[in-house]
């Protein structure tokens, strides 16, 4: 499969690896680099060429900390299986996919998310914002500046980065109601928890870092 490296800074958070790839030229044969190849037998191809992306950014990611030749497996809720003494995240739409890691600290909860999502259009918007925005989420979103469809897509996004992040320590699945946002701003916004999860309690915040291109919109919260 043809593919291109690159990398960025989000300011402050951790490196990001990003693979542009192209599903056209990817061949079965491309899956084998993968260890845990056979638990995709049954995909389709558009979904192989999108998780070996995925698993291409991480590995790079790791090998960045000097972990070389490790390639996450996937464990409970698809989520990958980092190495010990680290936690990153993946996220991959159409032809790009995007990786990052952080290690881990004996003195706090570390997590790390990270989401890619394709802006919604009008209709689309207004079909699912009921599952993903509570009342309260509707007037922020109101007010924010963007347009609807971008903004349901970055609360859309930042929930999703959320659920990834804090999903090591929480141990189970939990929806877009655990958390709502409470302020968007230029580039960041912030997350309050409704319900206890896990180790962090109801009424505790979260902030995500988040950039667009002219088509996809990218969120990233670290603990």
């Amino acid at each position: 499969m043809h593919y291109q490296l690159a990398h960025f800074d989000i300011f402050p958070c951790p490196r990001v690896i990003r693979v542009d790839f192209d599903v056209s030229t990817f061949k079965p044969d491309d899956l084998l680099w993968l260890p845990h190849h056979d638990r995709l037998a049954n995909a389709v191809a558009r979904r192989k060429a999108e998780h070996l992306a995925g698993r291409i950014a991480a590995h790079e990611a790791l090998r960045l900390y000097g972990v070389n030749d490790y390639i996450p497996d996937i464990g409970a809720h698809r989520a990958p299986c980092w190495p010990p003494g680290f936690t990153g995240s993946i996220t991959h739409i159409d032809s790009l996919a995007l990786a990052t890691v952080i290690a881990d600290s004996p003195a706090r909860p570390c997590g790390i998310g990270i989401d890619t999502e394709i802006i919604l259009n009008a209709y689309d918007a207004q079909d699912i914002a009921d599952g993903i925005v509570n009342a309260a989420e509707r007037e922020l979103l109101a007010i924010c500046g963007l347009p609807f469809p971008a903004a349901l897509t970055l609360v859309f996004s930042a929930k999703e980065s959320l659920f990834k992040a804090l999903y090591r320590h929480v141990g189970q699945y939990f929806d877009f109601s655990a958390a709502e946002i409470t302020t968007i701003n230029k580039h960041s916004l912030e997350l309050k928890l409704i319900v206890r999860l896990g180790p962090f309690a109801a009424e505790q915040r979260f902030s995500a870092r988040w950039f667009n291109d002219a088509e996809r919109l990218t969120t990233l919260i670290t603990l």
